[in-house]
């Protein structure tokens, strides 16, 4: 019981210390502007195009879960797209609530109606997270590359004061490769001595099957049998990512004259807030969104309600609709998934 509540406690300790960093963020971005002046800014948005940023939204999330049932397939599930979209909407909803608890609930809501098990839908998670990484380090290589010059500024020379000598990185490194080094060797020699106990060990035996089948989730890109559909829904999902900054350009008329190389680089500051561990990304896109607008002409104010109408969207949006997919969710009948085969 005192295990359960000291859980409890660190949980609760957790989300609130989240909260409390992300609204500070926010507070810091914007203690500089009245609550009159944010009102006047927003009366200035054209609402046509902040309505398609969210239709780009939420068509975005309809092909996450498509993608994301053609890789549980191999797994042997075969759900339909609009009961895995209800486990996406959730998933991201409980993003806005936790930071990291979406990836787990939407695998949740998938056991709960479609008794897909946990461990290989997570693996298929992580490995849809690891592809995403991938495609927006891609991403950003090729824009820092045909931006070369003005991201320069934001990126080398904002960093350059704050990395360490040559000589004392050299020094940092040897020493942090001895440590890495010696630390793998002693778990070696630990392993070697309690071999025949490690490998009949329960706990053991559950991380192994932990193990495998993540690793089964992990691998089912490659196993997936319709991989044109998969690298196009992929190239689909970015490319809406993409349209949903550039139209909020558009509804905000700062903005409005902005290309689409800008959107490029917008598209990776936001990808690289909404990672961030704070719910939703709050204040971490607002600082990295409004900072990169200054490099392309607009002042820090209107980058700073820029990134107030593209975040407030998205979050709105999915606290709405995913509000409702929770709900949906909890009066579901279940279905096995093997049922749900077209």
């Amino acid at each position: 019981m005192a295990k359960q509540k000291r859980k409890l406690l660190l949980s609760i300790f957790k989300y609130t210390a989240t909260l409390g960093i992300a609204f500070f963020l926010l507070w810091y971005v914007y203690r500089d502007l009245s609550l009159a002046e944010l009102y006047q800014h927003f009366v200035d948005i054209n609402y046509w195009w902040i309505a398609v940023s969210i239709i780009l939204a939420l068509l975005s999330h309809y092909l996450r879960a498509y993608r994301w049932n053609l890789m549980l397939r191999p797994l042997g599930y075969h759900l339909r797209t609009w009961r895995t979209y209800i486990a996406v909407l959730v998933g991201y909803f409980a993003n806005n609530l936790v930071p990291r608890l979406g990836e787990v609930t939407r695998c949740g809501v998938l056991k709960k109606n479609d008794e897909v098990p946990m461990t290989p839908a997570f693996g298929t998670v992580v490995a849809e997270r690891a592809f995403d990484l991938l495609t927006l380090i891609v991403l950003a290589v090729f824009t820092f590359l045909i931006e070369f010059d003005r991201l320069n500024e934001f990126v080398i020379e904002k960093l350059s004061d704050k990395m360490p000598s040559s000589e004392s990185l050299t020094n940092y490194s040897i020493i942090g490769l001895g440590i890495f080094v010696a630390f793998f060797f002693i778990l070696y020699l630990f392993y070697r001595a309690f071999r025949e106990q490690i490998l009949q060990n329960a706990l053991f035996l559950k991380a192994k099957h932990f193990a495998r089948e993540l690793f089964n989730g992990f691998m089912s890109i490659k196993n997936i049998e319709n991989q044109k559909g998969f690298w196009l829904s992929s190239l689909a999902i970015w490319f809406l990512y993409y349209m949903m900054l550039i139209v909020v350009f558009y509804a905000y008329p700062p903005t409005a004259g902005l290309t689409w190389v800008a959107g490029l680089t917008l598209l990776i500051m936001s990808g690289l807030g909404m990672s961030a561990p704070v719910q939703g990304g709050i204040g971490v896109f607002h600082i990295l969104v409004s900072s990169v607008l200054v490099l392309y002409g607009i002042s820090p104010e209107d980058g700073k309600i820029f990134a107030l109408v593209a975040h407030t969207t998205q979050f709105l949006t999915i606290m709405l609709f995913g509000g409702v997919s929770f709900m949906i969710s909890v009066f579901m009948k279940q279905r096995p998934s093997y049922v749900n085969s077209k």
